[in-house]
């Protein structure tokens, strides 16, 4: 089965500045794009709080939803289930994957190594064309932050990580880190509408530009660590208070 890290970076998902699909779009597409587009929509969904961890997918409203048979959209669910952000439970199907404190924390782990190890592996200096990519997708994020569109603020922040990455020779490093920080969706969606961690990503990627601009590898190399904390840890405090999904609905209100 292909994955989501064979996509072409011409995909709407990394098309940052341009909307995603609409579900009657979604409805148009045939064979890969088709699994792709609905597998990303339910992956939005999760991100934005539209599902919650342990609800059910039921495949019957899905396949009306997106006017599909059952086996396209079983073909999205194992994507989202390869993931990590979905998972099978017997007598019940697909439920949205509740991750508990120890699996936040070692997927966090993972990713403060390797995206380290990236930064530390990033081609400086970069150029000033590559610099100004990432100034206008970071322009794009603060603006889209500013006026509350959720879409626009996860796909630019995609976007900006993935522009940033590029510059990384090791391609496989580079995959891992864009599996790890998909499978954070899970966990990192209760935070995505808290205005004092928007701020703060805001500036946390500003300030990885002028790390790139002046080629201080260090400074980067904290910075792509330190940038990870908030979510983990503000998802292990909204978990462990009442240890109920129905904290982590509360926390988005």
């Amino acid at each position: 089965m292909d994955t989501t890290l064979n996509r072409s970076h011409d995909h709407p998902l990394y098309q940052y500045d341009k909307p995603a699909y609409r579900e009657e779009e979604i409805r148009s597409l045939r064979g890969d794009d088709l699994r792709v587009a609905i597998a990303e929509a339910l992956e939005e969904d999760i991100v934005f709080g539209r599902l919650l961890p342990k609800e059910r997918l039921i495949e019957e409203d899905l396949s009306a939803r997106f006017g599909v048979k059952r086996y396209v959209l079983r073909q999205a669910l194992e994507e989202l289930e390869w993931l990590g952000l979905v998972q099978r439970v017997r007598n019940r199907g697909s439920v949205v994957r509740l991750y508990s404190v120890k699996e936040v924390e070692d997927i966090n782990a993972v990713r403060e190594v390797v995206e380290a190890e990236a930064a530390r592996q990033l081609k400086l200096p970069f150029a000033p064309e590559d610099i100004a990519a990432l100034e206008k997708i970071q322009e794009y994020h603060s603006a889209a932050s500013e006026r509350g569109d959720l879409r626009a603020i996860f796909r630019s922040n995609i976007a900006f990580h993935k522009s940033l990455f590029s510059h990384c020779p090791n391609k496989a490093l580079v995959e891992v880190i864009d599996l790890l920080a998909r499978k954070s969706h899970a966990y990192r969606s209760i935070f995505t509408n808290k205005a004092e961690y928007l701020r703060w990503v805001i500036d946390s990627h500003w300030a990885i530009i002028d790390a790139v601009r002046s080629s201080d590898r260090e400074r980067l190399v904290l910075l792509c660590r330190s940038h990870l904390a908030p979510a983990k840890n503000h998802y292990i405090e909204m978990y462990s208070t009442p240890n109920d999904p129905s904290a982590l609905r509360t926390s988005q209100s």
